[in-house]
């Protein structure tokens, strides 16, 4: 008899441990779920409203919509249903998209009504304990024709991974076709890559995004064809006790009609930036569109310039380490026109008495005489065109190009910059 009560009270202990957990994981998602909304709301910048609500143990529903506070012509629904486990949450949904008719008080869906293709669906997974969220979203392909106008687009993924302070993005968006009478537009696919790491109060940053394009072409008419292959882009910013932007683009191959026409790559880096003077100029940024509704640019003239004046000291703060812009890497290759350039150099912006400088002066009145001279730096670039070289004043067999900037003054080849420029 004793060995049925403790089997009966072992099952009760699994059961009420079960049931909690059920019950935690259920109250967590709903905490997360709320407190996202409530930082949304308190962004200032977006309308967010839930409503159709069910809470349970072991399964939720609901309906977010959200809107821009500043714009009533469209609005977002995402209606979920969220089954709730003993270390995750799984939710699914749709993506609804509502645009507000020009003509009425009504509005029409984006997907069903004005472009022929189901609702992009999404599903997520909420872990329970670490708080890590991975998500997919789903777009349909569709095809869209009107009179000689087509488009026809492919379908597209995006995934979302990780928690608050580290989240990945990741996507794919299928070839398309845009065609016209007057010609036809080929891309894709196109591939997106970013990492975005921050911690808190915003005393580091860190992000980083990838964008890769497999093949771009353009058909019209009589001309001929332009294809451009392996185009790739690559940025990161990094924000801690000074920020550093890095970007690179490059391209495999541009032809035209069959034939090679260029290739070549960009790296550059901007760097010696003071970051609390950017973390301020950020501060107050952000209270600035708090304030105007989240649009700056409906402010007027006199908005402007207040604004201006408020940012000048941390503007000008930025500038105190005295930045630099670095051309890595430059290279320009054309067998059409039998050239093969190279480059790289560095210009900084000495920051020594920028408190002098204002901010005003350069963007409101366009007075820039005194930056200028504030600017030092020198490029070479080698594998220079004839041609260039000829515009430039210099002899068409002109190899090498040394630029050379001293206080906003401008050499090549230590002669003064053409009136060209």
């Amino acid at each position: 008899m004793r060995k049925v009560w403790l089997a009966i009270a072992v099952v009760a202990v699994v059961v009420a441990g079960y049931l909690g957990a059920q019950a935690y994981s259920s109250h967590v998602f709903e905490r997360e779920l709320t407190a996202t909304l409530k930082a949304l709301r308190a962004d200032g910048q977006w309308q967010v409203e839930r409503d159709d609500i069910e809470r349970g143990w072991f399964q939720s529903r609901g309906r977010l919509l959200v809107a821009p506070a500043t714009d009533d012509n469209w609005r977002v629904a995402l209606p979920y249903q969220a089954s709730h486990g003993l270390l995750s949450t799984d939710v699914s949904g749709a993506l609804q998209v509502y645009l507000k008719e020009s003509s009425s008080a009504g509005e029409r869906a984006l997907f069903g009504d004005l472009l022929p293709s189901a609702e992009p669906r999404w599903t997520a997974t909420f872990e329970t304990l670490d708080r890590r969220v991975k998500a997919r979203l789903d777009a349909a392909a569709f095809e869209l024709a009107r009179d000689s106008d087509r488009l026809a687009f492919g379908g597209a993924w995006f995934t979302l991974a990780g928690r608050v302070g580290d989240i990945s993005l990741r996507g794919q968006v299928a070839s398309m076709r845009l065609g016209a009478a007057q010609g036809e537009i080929v891309s894709g696919p196109l591939t997106i890559d970013s990492r975005y790491q921050f911690g808190s109060a915003g005393g580091f940053y860190h992000q980083r995004n990838e964008l890769s394009l497999e093949r771009l072409e353009y058909h019209g008419g009589q001309r001929p064809p332009i294809t451009l292959i392996g185009l790739h882009y690559r940025d990161e910013t990094r924000l801690a006790e000074q920020l550093r932007l890095d970007a690179s683009v490059s391209l495999e191959k541009a032809l035209v009609a069959g034939e090679t026409l260029l290739s070549g790559s960009l790296d550059m880096s901007v760097d010696r930036l003071d970051g609390d003077a950017v973390r301020r100029v950020v501060a107050q940024l952000e209270a600035a569109g708090k304030k105007s509704g989240g649009d700056l640019s409906a402010l007027d003239d006199a908005q402007r310039q207040a604004l201006v004046e408020r940012l000048e000291p941390a503007l000008l703060g930025m500038l105190s380490d005295s930045p630099r812009l670095i051309l890595e890497g430059l290279t320009l290759t054309s067998p059409m026109f039998g050239f093969d350039m190279r480059g790289h150099g560095e210009l900084i912006f000495d920051g020594e008495n920028v408190a002098a400088l204002s901010v005003d002066e350069l963007v409101i009145d366009g007075e820039s005489e005194a930056w200028r001279r504030h600017l030092n730096g020198a490029f070479t670039l080698y594998g220079v065109p004839p041609l260039a070289a000829m515009q430039l004043g210099l002899p068409p067999d002109t190899d090498t190009l040394d630029v050379v900037i001293e206080a906003g003054e401008v050499s090549i080849n230590g002669r003064p910059l053409p009136p060209l420029f």
